[in-house]
């Protein structure tokens, strides 16, 4: 009989996590689950992104972690540098990923608008046309709460610009409702930033809590306030917490490690 190609599916997002109405969270995890089933081996980006492949297709299918490369920017900042950009104003926090509701950029604007009056400002770099209704809500929301003086919706950027924010800002904050993965907080890693993340998700594989940046519940925007502050009050704790924000993206495995744990899992495999 001739012989045919395994097909294998690799894993970044799925549907069925995210927070849909239920008849809607249904129709997706039916979908890939059937998708899932119909596959021979997979390649996640996580380990939570393979527990959840597991439950959908069952425990007997072959596959293999393999996490996004942080080496997207070579961040060449200095500890020394690191340690001056810190103790700078205003404390700048950096929102990088899609503006759709998922990434929370809502929550975070509503926890920075409980902080007390100090000099802080969130530069927003992200698609501005991906999802027009829900950009049309957070421009609502910063006329609501007048922060349109210290918010700032940048739209999408040059790489050579993303790395300027990374290397100029505090913090990275992207309180999503659930990451597959998070490379954003790897690139911000990568400049010495510490990350603010959600609990749900393969954010956890990241971040530290506490350590190298926190994790906060999904729509929790008092506990992301708290955590803001503490930051901005402290900038001792924010330099430590940088530092080991930096040393974490070293020990990452880079794209072309990455790629060649697919390669070794694709021909052990086939």
């Amino acid at each position: 009989p001739a012989q045919t190609n395994p097909a294998v599916a690799i894993v970044h997002h799925l549907r069925c996590t995210e927070n849909w109405p239920a008849w809607q969270k249904v129709c997706y995890r039916w979908v890939e689950r059937r998708y899932l089933r119909s596959i021979d081996a997979y390649i996640a980006n996580s380990l939570s992104t393979r527990e959840m492949v597991k439950r959908l297709a069952g425990k007997g299918k072959p596959g293999v972690v393999a996490r996004p490369g942080g080496d997207n920017f070579t961040g060449s900042i200095t500890p020394r540098e690191i340690e001056a950009r810190a103790r700078t104003r205003p404390f700048t926090i950096l929102f990088l990923g899609n503006l759709i509701p998922r990434k929370g950029l809502h929550t975070l604007i509503a926890a920075l608008a409980c902080l007390p009056d100090q000099d802080w400002r969130l530069q927003v770099v992200g698609d501005l046309q991906f999802n027009p209704s829900y950009v049309q809500c957070i421009r609502n929301q910063l006329g609501a709460l007048r922060l349109h003086g210290r918010v700032f919706l940048l739209g999408q950027l040059s790489c050579s610009q993303v790395a300027a924010h990374l290397a100029q800002s505090h913090l990275l904050a992207v309180p999503s409702s659930f990451e597959g993965y998070g490379i954003a907080y790897l690139e911000g890693m990568a400049f010495g930033l510490p990350a603010i993340a959600s609990t749900a998700g393969g954010a956890r594989e990241i971040i530290t809590d506490g350590q190298n940046g926190f994790l906060v519940e999904p729509e929790d925007p008092a506990t992301l306030t708290h955590r803001l502050k503490g930051l901005m009050e402290d900038r001792d704790a924010l330099i430590a917490m940088s530092l080991a924000a930096k040393e974490r993206s070293v020990s990452h495995p880079t794209w072309e490690e990455t790629g060649e744990l697919i390669h070794r899992f694709l021909h052990g495999f086939g």
